[in-house]
This record gives C-alpha cells, sequence and structure tokens, in this order.
C-alpha cells in the first residue's frame, strides 16, 4: 500500500530553508527556496493570463512581444526563465530586470509572430 504525506509545514533539522536528500549515490542538502518557481505564466496571444503565480500583470508591447511583471521583485536580474509557446522559437528579448521578464515569439522564418499558447516560469531568488 503506498504512503501518504500530508504536511502543512517542511522544515530541515539543521535549518530551515534546507532538506537532506538521499538516494543511492549518497545524501545532498538541497535548499527548499531555490527549488521552487518564483513566478510562472500561461498567457494567449494578447498577452492576457488564464492562469498564473507571483504575476502582477502581463503587457503586449507588440507583434510576439509578451512582458511578465512580477508581483514581488527578483533579487537581481540574474535568474532563470525558460519559456515555451506554440511558435517556433521564443527568445529573451531583452535584458531580465527585477521586476519585468520579456520574451518574444518568432516563426519558422525567425519573424516575431503572436502565440496562443505561451508559457514561462521564472527561477531565482525574491528580494
Amino acid at each position: 500500500m503506498a504512503s501518504i504525506l500530508k504536511v502543512d509545514e517542511m522544515q530541515g533539522v539543521t535549518s530551515a530553508g534546507d532538506i537532506t536528500i538521499t538516494s543511492e549515490g549518497g545524501a545532498a542538502t538541497q535548499s527548499l527556496q531555490q527549488g521552487l518557481a518564483k513566478m510562472w505564466a500561461h498567457s494567449d496571444s494578447s498577452a492576457a493570463a488564464s492562469d498564473s503565480f507571483n504575476l502582477s500583470s502581463t503587457t503586449d508591447p507588440g507583434t510576439g512581444r509578451y512582458q511578465f511583471a512580477f508581483s514581488n521583485a527578483m533579487n537581481n536580474a540574474d535568474y532563470a526563465g525558460p519559456a515555451i509557446s506554440n511558435q517556433v522559437h521564443v527568445d529573451i528579448n531583452s535584458t531580465p530586470s527585477t521586476t519585468v521578464f520579456e520574451i518574444i515569439t518568432r516563426d519558422t522564418s525567425h519573424s516575431a509572430a503572436d502565440a496562443d499558447n505561451t508559457m514561462c516560469v521564472v527561477h531565482g531568488d525574491l528580494a
């Protein structure tokens, strides 16, 4: 029979933000905060978000361009922000900032093109 673990809070023994994960290769310490997404969004071709987390607003500044503004700012602009869409290419359109993540979607000819389904997630440290 499978076990079910239900908790309201998880805390490491030696540090509130770290837990030790043990596998066949040994034990490793994992930061609970580092492993969590800090922002995610699913938007349509007009940049309207159908669902999101830590997103204060979305903007459609032009064809294929989407800006995602964080509800809570990032600590710095060195976060990871992968994105996908139903277009062929997705690029980071500008230098990331602590408050806005911007992408551009492109078609097979590398021209900017709006996408019906655009999804992005940001990992890093919140301010």
